[in-house]
């Protein structure tokens, strides 16, 4: 709030005899220099009242006046300056030539671009700061809070600045006030579309140019709208999201039946207690319905678990007659397989009896036959 007073109060708009067509400062060259006033910080008062038209951008001067601090600040951490000679060098910006070229920057870009000429020069020791980014913000908040760059003065030093390079005004106004009669004056003063507005509705603190107010009323969150799903409820934008997921009533809903079938299309959640109400016959017989139809499907599970549990006990007895006639078939195969074992030993001892016996004689035999011979 604070700010959007010192903005408007900087684009109050006042009258001289300068009427610069350029868009320059509207001061007579004698009020050009930095007089004592100047040298302490931005809130020196201009020495004459300019014939311009004074309203601009409001964003425009607030993003500029922010950017004027940066770049005193960063002169007296880099460029090793007095704050009084960064605020001389800024406001040596106004009495720049501006190029006429066709090629090149022009407008608030020449500004911005000599802005950053100046923050980019050194002194030997500011070279080697380190933490550089860290001093500067710190050097900013430092100043500000000291008053020697005080929001006000530097709006007004902003508002300046934009008078001066913005030669296509287009982001301030610059209409000759000198040549407007009183009621023409008062009717400008009220319908410039650079003229600062704050936001009608209750708790939006925004600061901006009249021509922005629409596209500002049309998001502002603080604006009271009727709901976006239609109910008779008015709320502030910010909050519509929470109202058309939650207390609604024109919020689409389903009927708390639709499981058991009850579909109820187009049911929204202000009608649901009359749907309730106007339907209880026809969810009582769907209810009904869903019950016969589980003692059904409960019924044929019984019979289903009946008819397993038998099959399963079938298929066990016949699973154990089986077995047991595999096993009484294994039992004779292995007797029979023992019993010939034992007749293949017992033959295997005769065999060899016999060969024991033929054995013998046929040593006796050939005794016999060498004693012949001998």
């Amino acid at each position: 709030q604070r700010m959007a007073r010192e903005a408007a109060a900087a684009a109050e708009p006042t009258v001289s005899t300068n009427t610069d067509p350029a868009g320059g400062s509207g001061r007579d060259d004698s009020d050009s220099t930095v007089g004592p006033a100047d040298e302490g910080g931005c809130d020196s008062e201009p020495a004459s009242a300019p014939a311009l038209c004074e309203f601009a951008d409001v964003e425009t001067l607030e993003l500029l006046s922010a950017r004027l601090l940066n770049t005193m600040a960063t002169r007296v951490v880099q460029g090793g300056l007095q704050p009084s000679d960064a605020m001389a060098e800024v406001r040596g910006l106004l009495s720049e030539k501006l190029s006429s070229a066709k090629k090149g920057p022009r407008g608030l870009a020449v500004l911005h671009a000599r802005l950053e000429k100046l923050e980019a020069r050194r002194s030997f020791g500011g070279r080697f700061v380190s933490n550089a980014a860290d001093k500067v913000a710190g050097k900013a908040r430092e100043l500000e809070v000291r008053g020697e760059y005080r929001h006000g003065g530097r709006q007004r030093l902003a508002l300046e600045l934009v008078q001066r390079y913005d030669t296509t005004r287009e982001w301030h106004c610059g209409c000759d006030m000198e040549q407007l009669g009183s009621t023409e004056r008062e009717r400008h003063l009220t319908s410039c579309v650079f003229r600062p507005v704050g936001c009608s509705h209750a708790g939006c603190t925004a600061l901006f140019s009249a021509r922005y107010e629409a596209a500002h009323d049309g998001s502002c969150e603080f604006k009271v709208v009727r709901c976006a799903l239609g109910c008779k409820e008015s709320l502030p934008r910010r909050d519509m999201e929470a109202h058309v997921a939650g207390p609604c009533a024109m919020r689409p809903a389903e009927c708390p039946f639709r499981a058991l079938g009850c579909l109820a299309p187009g049911l929204v959640q202000g009608e649901v207690a009359s749907h309730l109400e106007e339907a209880r016959d026809a969810h009582l017989q769907l209810a009904m319905a869903r019950l016969l139809q589980q003692d059904q499907e409960l019924s044929e599970l019984r019979q289903a678990m009946t008819e397993m549990r038998a099959a399963a006990e079938t298929t066990a007895a016949t699973s154990a007659s089986a077995a047991a006639s595999t096993i009484a078939g294994l039992q004779k195969k292995i007797a029979a397989l023992e019993a010939g074992q034992a007749a293949a030993q017992a033959a295997a001892k005769k065999s060899a009896a016999q060969a024991k016996d033929t054995t013998a004689a046929l040593a006796t035999r050939l005794a016999k036959l060498e004693r012949e011979r001998g």
